[in-house]
């Protein structure tokens, strides 16, 4: 049989003991913790969560600005908005959605949000942080890391999935998931191959993996005749199907019970992310206060 890995319960867990932190804060700050989301596409797949986090930080007491900015003002716009949301005093942390117009993803851009509100762990910065670090648990890295990679680490941590020693596959190498996933991933003394289109006879990486995580934003397109009957799947991807549905990168239905272990989507990265998110945002709320 094969398990179900949801993430439901572990986000519960990590939003209720943000709680009395929030309270703590706006006792202390007169306001709550703020997030702005900036969002340029409302019919991407990410746009799905948008909706939940702002639910979410409402349910919490977190206040949030919902920023949907005209394409057609270019990066120049842009970057101006990024220099308002950074010398905001209210404006704790800053999330930006994606996809982002053609050509608006420079290096410039990212920078623009300073490292002490980016949440999501985009700039240079951060990322720096992350790349020159020597491993060891994320959770405590003591700066901002991308929040749907760490949900994986949390994921499997939250179900005992061991990694330590263990050969892990991880589809995609973005910036924002592939690649900084399988830095942490090694600094916890995984085995990690990063695959990606070009790579020559995909299967055969993944049967020889014990754990594989997908984040190639393609639907259903990790089927079980791809895997070892004894490996865990965290399926990170967010699309929609042709009838508009959301689905993951693993076709679900062919897994089920022919692999160990297997997250859902949506119910599974997907909660932990946000969660890591809003608590990543009163962070840093808390470390605003603190300067």
């Amino acid at each position: 049989m094969t398990a179900l890995l949801e993430g439901k319960t572990l986000s519960k867990s990590i939003l209720d003991a943000l709680s009395p932190r929030i309270a703590a804060f706006s006792a202390a700050a007169g306001r709550p913790p703020s997030l702005a989301v900036v969002n340029y596409f409302e019919d991407s797949p990410s746009a799905i969560y948008v909706q939940r986090k702002l639910a979410a930080c409402a349910r919490l007491g977190i206040r949030t600005e919902l920023i949907k900015p005209d394409a057609g003002e270019g990066l120049a716009g842009f970057l101006k908005l990024l220099s308002r949301l950074g010398s905001d005093a209210g404006t704790d942390a800053v999330m930006i959605e994606r996809p982002l117009p053609e050509g608006f993803e420079t290096t410039g851009m990212w920078d623009a949000v300073p490292a002490a509100k980016d949440v999501d762990a985009l700039s240079s910065a951060n990322m720096g942080r992350l790349f020159i670090s020597r491993g060891g648990d994320p959770e405590r890295a003591g700066f901002f890391v991308p929040c749907t990679a760490l949900a994986v680490i949390r994921l499997l941590k939250h179900h005992g999935i061991e990694v330590k020693g263990r050969r892990v596959a991880v589809a995609g190498r973005s910036a924002v998931v592939g690649r900084p996933l399988a830095h942490m991933l090694t600094g916890l003394d995984a085995t990690v191959t990063v695959c990606h289109t070009k790579t020559a006879d995909i299967a055969s990486v993944f049967k020889a993996s014990d754990i594989v995580v997908t984040a190639a934003g393609r639907a259903r397109w990790l089927k079980a005749g791809m895997l070892s009957p004894d490996c865990v799947v965290i399926d990170v991807g967010t699309n929609l199907d042709e009838n508009g549905k959301m689905c993951g990168d693993a076709d679900f239905e062919d897994l089920n019970g022919k692999v160990k272990a297997v997250t859902p989507v949506p119910g599974g990265v997907g909660p932990v992310t946000l969660a890591s998110l809003l608590e990543a945002s009163v962070k840093a709320a808390e470390n605003g206060l603190r300067r």
